[in-house]
């Protein structure tokens, strides 16, 4: 069964509606902003006194900049959080025993569909607090092969690393133990030292590949036992990611952590002291003027005006706030010119005004293609893969949003549980398992109501957020839901299952304040009490109480 959040998280995930209405606004600000460059642009050029057309190129450059960076950071920020989002799954998975902690082949399997299909990953792996460890890697020509390690220790310590080609085919095996010990790793320290937080590493060279990369772990229990997930991103699809900002030839953009140490650039230090150097030591000097006394870099949300060697430079440097809490620093500069131009001259405001409109028409395919993936990562965020669902962040946060503003009549919540899946699962293996969640998915959706909000917990759990006239109405909509999962065998697989459902329902009270981990904690004790007395009906919080459980 489920069980509400232990923890608020540091980040409040957006229901879909939430995350639409978000993006759309972005992308206008984004256009409303180089239209307003243009402007500015064009109204410099109508001046005729040199202190106007200054003034019109420096807010065109800070417009830019500005906004340049801001895409900088937000897609720094959506690269690194799926690799967090990754490692979260991961954990939760494991915890729920979706994914075994204890065999090795299956975790494989699982960590190869995640390389498969999360771009943003080097590699991902479990360790254990008594050295076992479990490892995949992207491997070969294009990173299109798979490289794997596994350590066990019972009876005798042994490790295992295997090869394989982009077809899947075993190429090598190795035995050879090389002393590797995921217990004296980076990732594996400071996910124990902060058990309950997802961390990120500073810069270091990664043992098997020997490239430089951050990894994110967390530290979690298994009821197999604790352990900590990771994931690599080595530094090489940063500096990629950076490398693609268009830039001049004098110009960078870089990314460094809370520490200092320079993590990535769109182009290659000056002077290379090793794979996590402070950017104190390969600085080139106009990011040494943006250095504090000490080597620290500082905050410059709006555009510095540096003048390095006699030339202007402009740069503007931001946060990137990581799950960790503590912020990443990504900042852009270059000489100003590289960001507006020369200025036109008197008599040349028409051609001025031409290029300013084909500017504006050109610059709206480029918003939409630039702004894309973070809409790609925000749908990613808050579906349900396998169902295409909302899942549990984003149905806590559409509970959450009824929950702050709660409209006329009553507000319901109901979780189901399937009678029965974990034979399925056992008997007929997880990929007919998983054709019968989507299934069941389906044949729910079709059966809620317009304005219902349907959501998969997790497992073979789904809830259902239901406002209505009375509370009776949300039970008949309830039981309408529940009734459609048992009323025709379900097929896959070429086979029929016969399934049912059981629900737990909670209402909320008039007048009462509360949070959305309480409402499913509430249906889900409604669940389980009530399925200990009958299966395949819908139980109300409270109808079942301890007294009269046992009877």
């Amino acid at each position: 069964m489920s069980a509400p959040p232990s923890s608020v998280s540091q980040w409040r995930t957006r229901t879909a509606a939430q995350a639409l209405r978000a993006f759309s606004a972005s992308r206008a600000l984004v256009l409303a902003a180089l239209l307003l460059t243009q402007a500015l642009t064009l109204a410099a050029a109508l001046w005729t006194e040199r202190q106007a057309q200054e003034r019109g190129r420096r807010a065109q450059t800070q417009a830019n900049l500005t906004q340049l960076t801001r895409v900088t950071a937000e897609g720094v920020r959506a690269h690194l959080h799926t690799a967090e989002q990754t490692v979260r799954l991961s954990s939760a998975n494991l915890r729920s025993e979706l994914l075994p902690a204890d065999n090795p082949a299956r975790l494989l399997v699982g960590f190869g569909a995640l390389l498969d299909n999360v771009p943003q990953l080097s590699s991902v792996m479990v360790g254990h607090p008594d050295g076992r460890f479990v490892f995949a890697q992207r491997h070969g020509p294009a990173n299109k092969g798979r490289f794997t390690r596994v350590i066990e220790v019972r009876p005798a310590r042994q490790m295992i690393d295997r090869t394989y080609s982009a077809r899947g085919s075993l190429l090598n095996t190795s035995r050879a133990d090389d002393g590797y010990d995921p217990r004296t790793r980076p990732w594996y320290s400071l996910a124990q030292a902060r058990a309950g937080q997802v961390v990120w590493t500073p810069p270091y060279e990664f043992a098997t590949s020997h490239q430089p990369g951050i990894t994110v772990a967390e530290a979690t229990v298994t009821p197999s036992g604790p352990l900590v997930v990771a994931a690599d991103v080595q530094t090489q699809q940063l500096a990629s990611l950076l490398s693609a900002l268009p830039l001049g030839s004098q110009s960078r953009a870089f990314l460094a952590d809370a520490s200092g140490h320079a993590i990535a650039t769109s182009r290659p230090w000056p002077q290379t002291t090793g794979d996590a150097p402070l950017l104190a030591e390969v600085a080139d000097e106009p990011l040494r003027a943006l250095l504090d006394p000490q080597g620290r870099l500082q905050l410059y949300p709006r555009a510095q005006w540096l003048r390095v060697a006699g030339q202007t430079y402009v740069a503007v440097v931001q946060p990137v706030q990581m799950q960790s809490g503590e912020p990443w620093l990504v900042g852009v500069y270059g000489p100003a010119t590289d960001f507006t131009g020369s200025g036109g001259r008197r008599g040349m405001w028409p051609l001025v005004l031409l290029a300013s409109l084909l500017s504006g028409l050109l610059a709206w395919p480029l918003v939409r293609r630039a702004t894309h993936p973070i809409a790609e990562l925000q749908r990613q965020a808050t579906t349900d893969a396998l169902t295409g669902l909302p899942n549990r962040a984003s149905f806590l946060a559409q509970l959450d949003e009824q929950l702050r503003t709660p409209g006329p009549g009553a507000l319901g919540v109901a979780i189901f549980d399937l009678d029965g899946f974990k034979g399925v699962n056992d008997t007929f293996g997880h990929p007919v398992g998983d054709e019968v969640l989507h299934a069941v998915g389906a044949r729910m959706l079709a059966a809620a109501q317009i304005g219902d909000t349907l959501g998969r917990l997790g497992g073979d759990e789904f809830a259902l957020l239901v406002q209505a006239a009375t509370p009776e109405e949300i039970r008949l909509r309830v039981e309408g839901v529940l009734d459609a999962v048992g009323r025709r065998p379900i097929a896959a697989a070429g086979l029929t299952h016969a399934l049912t459902s059981t629900a737990g329902l909670a209402f909320l009270p008039p007048g009462v304040l509360t949070t959305p981990g309480v409402m499913l904690a509430r249906a889900d004790t409604a669940l389980i009490r009530g399925k200990r007395r009958e299966k395949g009906r819908v139980w109300v919080d409270g109808e079942v109480t301890m007294p009269t459980l046992f009877r």
